[in-house]
């Protein structure tokens, strides 16, 4: 193993949300959502967990309505 700045704990996750309708097709600008994350699984739990919230908010009318669905995804980013 090669070790450099790289592999030396400073990895970082960032969660990025995007909130679309499948009505309209269409989906809103991504969202990064910070402070980043240590860990790829941390990432992928607030991901899931900030996706429930973003529903819950909607409301079941607005989401029955335009079929909302929540993307995410963890970005890595190194030197962060």
């Amino acid at each position: 193993i090669i070790y450099n700045n790289y592999n030396r704990g400073q990895v970082k996750f960032l969660l990025v949300i995007t909130v679309c309708s499948s009505i309209y097709q269409t989906c809103m600008s991504p969202s990064e959502m910070y402070p980043m994350y240590d860990n790829y699984n941390a990432c992928a739990t607030a991901g899931y967990l900030n996706s429930l919230t973003v529903i819950q908010e909607l409301g079941p009318k607005r989401v029955e309505a335009d079929r909302v669905a929540v993307h995410f995804e963890c970005r890595q980013v190194h030197g962060a």
